[in-house]
């Protein structure tokens, strides 16, 4: 009997800057290699991978899930929220997060706020786990962070029990469920993947080393205790979590209710300033028309008009009027 196919959904790239060992191309093929049925990128504070595993996953035809992994809560005990956008509004959410993030840290960190990530929760699903989660603590007060999240996200959150064969990991889970269990939180199964193969494993300790500033001989318990940290095959998969197979069946649902993908946004020129009523299109018809009359004495030749609206026409299609206004202001000005 075949194992049970699973969603990787907390995978990291080396978009995440000295903390993942494989490029975006790299986990794509791994994932098309192993026959999963799609993929989530989910950098630490960004999206830097996406648009690399985008091109790859279209060649290979695996659908790609669009998120990152966010530091939230305050600087002395941050909690990790992994998110996944649902549609463009839940893109746009996202960034939004990412960029209010940044822009308070030095460069190479960032941190939001609950209330910034409740604020944003539109269109998002949230996976809420780690170590440092506040769903792991021991606070029992009724408005701590997770009731909040709760009601901002509803069923959209899950609560994310991630496993690489460590003995602290047993405990953490345990709490992890008892706060899922009083939240009606339901568990889904991961792994934090940082590279597509196990042999990538030195090297992810060599980067993590140079994140921060410390030897291969001194870095102690900075670096990952074993090579778990590698995209698993299914069975593997399967197995390490044979205990709860429906938090393994729970990332294919996850994975079903994330639609969105990049061909959905292209670039949009910034909007001009036009008479009220009109839109850049009718705005720019109409200038068009007032030059070409003024350049030909009032009397515009038929093969003239053809032209400028056949040209008209290709603008409008491409949505480029807002470029034409701008060079029309540009040159007025001059």
């Amino acid at each position: 009997m075949s194992a049970p196919v699973y969603v990787p959904l907390w995978c990291k790239s080396n978009g995440s800057f000295l903390e993942g060992a494989s490029h975006p191309e790299d986990l794509v093929e791994r994932a098309a290699a192993f026959g999963l049925p799609a993929l989530a990128l989910t950098d630490r504070d960004g999206v830097y991978g996406i648009v690399r595993a985008h091109v790859k996953a279209a060649e290979r035809d695996v659908p790609l899930l669009v998120g990152a992994q966010l530091t939230v809560g305050d600087e002395t005990a941050p909690s990790t929220l992994v998110l996944l956008a649902q549609d463009r509004n839940g893109y746009a959410n996202l960034c939004r997060l990412l960029t209010v993030g940044r822009r308070r840290r030095p460069k190479g960190e960032s941190i939001v706020t609950w209330e910034e990530v409740c604020g944003h929760a539109g269109g998002l699903l949230a996976l809420w786990g780690g170590d440092a989660s506040l769903l792991v603590r021991e606070q029992q007060e009724p408005d701590e962070a997770a009731g909040r999240v709760r009601e901002a996200f509803g069923h959209r959150l899950y609560a994310m029990a991630a496993r690489h064969r460590r003995d602290t990991e047993v405990a953490e889970e345990a709490r992890l469920r008892a706060r899922a269990a009083r939240y009606h939180l339901p568990i889904i199964a991961a792994v934090e993947v940082l590279y597509h193969d196990r042999a990538r494993r030195p090297l992810q300790d060599v980067m993590t080393c140079i994140r921060h500033g410390v030897t291969v001989h001194t870095a102690g318990r900075l670096l990952k205790p074993n090579a778990e940290h590698a995209l698993p095959r299914p069975e593997c998969f399967a197995a390490l979590f044979a205990d709860d197979p429906a938090a393994v069946a729970r990332t294919r649902e996850v994975a079903e209710r994330c639609a969105f993908s990049l061909t959905q946004i292209r670039y949009r020129y910034p909007a001009e300033h036009v008479p009220g009523g009109m839109t850049s299109s009718s705005w720019l018809y109409h200038l068009a028309h007032e030059g070409a009359r003024r350049r030909y004495g009032g009397e515009v030749p038929r093969k003239v008009v053809d032209q400028l609206d056949k040209e008209l026409r290709l603008i409008d299609e491409l949505d480029y009027g807002g470029y034409f206004l701008t060079m029309h202001d540009i040159v007025s000005f001059c």
